[in-house]
């Protein structure tokens, strides 16, 4: 299937240079490994690391930023190659969102309708061009929103809400009295409202004892009592979960997951949690228990987040970073326990400068017994 170069111009909302009537074929992957037909993307906006890639691209047709036509060199190579066409766009990456859907199809397709082999409970409310594909279960009280789309092995338990226009991918499993708004997508595996991580023992445990600095310890067995999690998982609007990641119900409250909030695969979020409005939460994050984290926050790859801490907007907590107090707005931090990246930049500095320090210190002490053995002569 080939697309109309000009076509893509108009969704991408971009000034086309070049051949009105070039058909597209697909998108490379990359530039480098681009054929000639097809439509390969830049994505840099520094002009030597553009222009170097699209003269050597084999593709004829370009997807690069406008800013770059204000560099003389990018604007020479576009303005006058002849073997090329260009897309300009104000943001290349946000361009390949918006056209990628005409070049791919989903792995796996979706039956449209409910498959004979899924197992709906009679109380359950299912809206208009909802799918249920095979071997998936719906439960008693549940109702699903209209152009949901429901893979195999899905089990979603009673008096679940589900919005519309949803994506429930294989093997997904959502508890009872679970809240999931419209536009939400849960790759495979994943957990909602499972039961949090949440003991207690009779008489106070050597745990807590050690917190207190009392080190009076029983050493008897100390049995952990399960609380049961009496809470539920609420998921706003446009959320997006990961695969093979787990969301805890609150205990006594509800879980709480923000609009427009992005979680990536094997995250674990524990009860009570609540997080803000379009936050990003990348792979194998680990949050505790009644963490607060505020809207648009960051969390990167396997940082991890201690129970109770709130977590103002806007904050950027670094990969593998251990947050083990509160954080105040705009600021960035990393290292374990995580502090302000500045300070983590300096005091990186200056383990670096342990070796030559040590060094220094051994020649000054040489230097030192030296002088004393001369003064004693």
């Amino acid at each position: 299937m080939s697309i109309a170069l000009n076509k893509i111009a108009s969704i991408a909302k971009g000034q086309l240079v070049g051949d009105l009537d070039a058909e597209v074929l697909s998108i490379a992957k990359y530039p480098k490994d681009a054929e000639p037909d097809d439509l390969a993307l830049i994505f840099s906006d520094v002009p030597s690391q553009a222009i170097k890639m699209m003269q050597e691209t084999m593709a004829k047709h370009l997807v690069v930023c406008k800013s770059l036509i204000a560099d003389e060199n990018c604007n020479n190579y576009i303005e006058h190659e002849e073997n090329k066409n260009f897309i300009l766009v104000a943001r290349p990456r946000y361009t390949l969102k918006q056209i990628i859907d005409l070049f791919t199809s989903r792995e796996f397709k979706l039956e449209q309708g409910i498959n004979k082999l899924s197992d709906i409970h009679s109380s359950a409310k299912l809206g208009e061009n909802v799918s249920v594909s095979s071997f998936s279960q719906i439960g008693s009280e549940t109702s699903i929103g209209a152009n949901t789309k429901i893979y195999s092995n899905v089990t979603i338990g009673n008096n679940v809400s589900i919005g519309e226009n949803c994506i429930i991918h294989p093997g997904v499993v959502i508890y009872d009295n679970i809240s999931i708004g419209d536009r939400v997508i849960i790759h495979a595996n994943s957990v909602i409202g499972s039961d949090g991580y949440s003991y207690v023992t009779e008489q106070m445990s050597n745990v807590e004892k050690l917190q207190k600095q009392d080190f009076n310890f029983n050493m008897e067995r100390q049995i952990q009592e399960k609380i049961t999690s009496a809470g539920s998982v609420i998921i706003e609007e446009d959320v997006e979960i990961g695969s093979n990641t787990s969301i805890d119900r609150g205990t006594i409250g509800n879980t709480l997951i923000g609009a427009g909030t992005k979680i990536d695969n094997q995250c674990q979020i524990a009860h009570n949690v609540q997080i803000g409005k379009d936050c990003l939460i990348i792979a194998k994050v680990g949050i505790a228990g009644s963490v607060n984290i505020g809207d648009r926050s960051v969390l990167a790859g396997a940082s991890g987040i201690a129970d109770g801490v709130t977590i103002a907007n806007d904050v950027v907590v670094g990969a593998f970073s251990g947050v083990h107090g509160d954080l105040d707005a705009y600021l960035p931090v990393l290292g374990i326990p995580a502090v302000p990246y500045g300070e983590f930049m300096n005091r990186q500095k200056s383990i670096i400068r342990i070796p030559k320090l040590i060094k220094e210190l051994r020649e000054l002490k040489q230097e030192l017994a030296e002088k004393f053995k001369k003064e004693e002569e």
